[in-house]
């Protein structure tokens, strides 16, 4: 999995999203969009079909917590369904590509 930040604000993670090391990358990336003072962020998944628990704890502390406004954008019909199924599809602001 890879996590490369563009624009300034706008985060993609390429691969699939499964280990724990995944999260620290996904995490680290987005701590420094918002060390840059970033507080709409676009994140996209375009391969992943699933999403681990820490990174929806994660992206729920953003919202949340940090009142980070974040946007996801994802290709997979699996993961849309899951975040639909967890009722996080508002609160991401989740759209597909």
């Amino acid at each position: 999995m890879e996590v490369t930040i563009t624009n300034g604000s706008e985060v993609t993670i390429n691969g699939h999203i499964k280990t724990i090391e995944d999260y620290q990358k996904i995490k680290q990336a987005l701590n420094a969009v918002i060390n840059n003072g970033e507080k709409k962020i676009t994140v996209k998944i375009p391969q992943s079909l699933t999403m681990t628990s820490s990174v929806i704890g994660y992206l729920l502390k953003l919202v949340f917590e940090n009142h980070i406004d974040l946007s996801l954008y994802v290709k997979d019909d699996k993961l849309y369904n899951l975040l639909d199924v967890l009722n996080l599809v508002t609160v991401f602001k989740v759209q597909k590509m």
